[in-house]
């Protein structure tokens, strides 16, 4: 049989559901920023990687807006309690961005370090995303949730004092999800999964070419290369699902046929599997 070595047959990527993919993504393209923000290391960038930069946004983005057109429409009794439930999640998430920009504007302190950082991460084109419509905004939120409790942040937060704002965060967010039916499915509403799964499959392929082309950045002649590589891949090196917290981390990805992983298997797998509807909530 010929072999063939497509990003499919040398990747293997962590089991990725919707959340879990679009909260891998943003992670991934939030370490992207920061290097593409050094104009030192970004010159260091093929045009290769930049490509597949550009194609996993816009495959984020597609499967950002798959999750949320699959999921039910607003009931008309449920109006108003998804308007008030939409106002309290932009408050506390505003209130929280307030918080970190405060902690930001006080130099030479370790916690202003981490405030910037956490909001480059939560924040990356600020509020905007409490502005879009209500089941895209409560993918948005459900995303950035996922990535508090997934990369540390959440106790990163805790020691600038937001505890008390991550737990009404948590609780607005479930209401939220409630008051639109996410959490609590309406009875008969029928919820269209190819879409999601198409754009799913997307988003892994997209994130599986990336890994091979940063990759090829790795060098043994030009070390500065190789360190902008690691800091490309870290989050998908890292990455470990919020229900594996307290267990052993996933494996990094790898090339296909690697014992000990606990990744997709390589070519001729069915996919990542699209968990019912209400399993994407929190």
């Amino acid at each position: 049989m010929k072999r063939t070595f497509t990003a499919v047959d040398l990747v293997q990527l962590p089991k990725l559901d919707s959340s879990s993919a679009q909260a891998l993504g943003t992670e991934v393209l939030t370490a992207a920023r920061r290097v593409l923000g050094d104009r030192g290391a970004a010159r260091k960038v093929p045009e290769g990687v930049l490509e597949a930069h550009e194609d996993l946004t816009v495959a984020l983005g597609a499967l950002t807006k798959a999750a949320a057109t699959r999921l039910p429409s607003v009931p008309a009794e449920d109006t108003a309690r998804a308007r008030a439930a939409d106002l309290a999640v932009d408050s506390i998430w505003s209130g929280l961005h307030d918080v970190l920009v405060g902690w930001s504007k006080i130099p030479g302190l370790p916690e202003a370090e981490l405030a910037t950082s956490a909001r480059a991460t939560l924040f990356p084109r600020g509020l905007k995303f409490t502005q879009l419509a209500y089941k895209l905004e409560w993918a948005e939120s459900n995303t950035r949730i996922l990535l508090l409790k997934d990369n540390g942040l959440e106790a990163q937060l805790k020691r600038l004092g937001a505890g008390k704002i991550l737990e009404r965060l948590y609780e607005a967010h479930k209401d939220y999800g409630a008051a639109l039916g996410i959490t609590s499915p309406v009875e008969g509403a029928e919820v269209e999964v190819t879409n999601l799964r198409e754009a799913l499959d997307e988003l892994v392929e997209a994130l599986r070419t990336y890994v091979v082309r940063v990759s090829g950045m790795i060098s043994r002649r030009d070390p500065t290369k190789t360190e902008i590589a690691q800091q490309l891949l870290a989050p998908i090196e890292n990455w470990r699902p919020a229900a594996a917290r307290g267990k052993p981390a996933e494996a990094p990805p790898g090339v296909a046929g690697q014992d000990g992983g606990t990744g997709e298997p390589g070519a001729g797998a069915d996919g990542p599997e699209v968990d019912e509807p209400e399993a994407d909530g929190l």
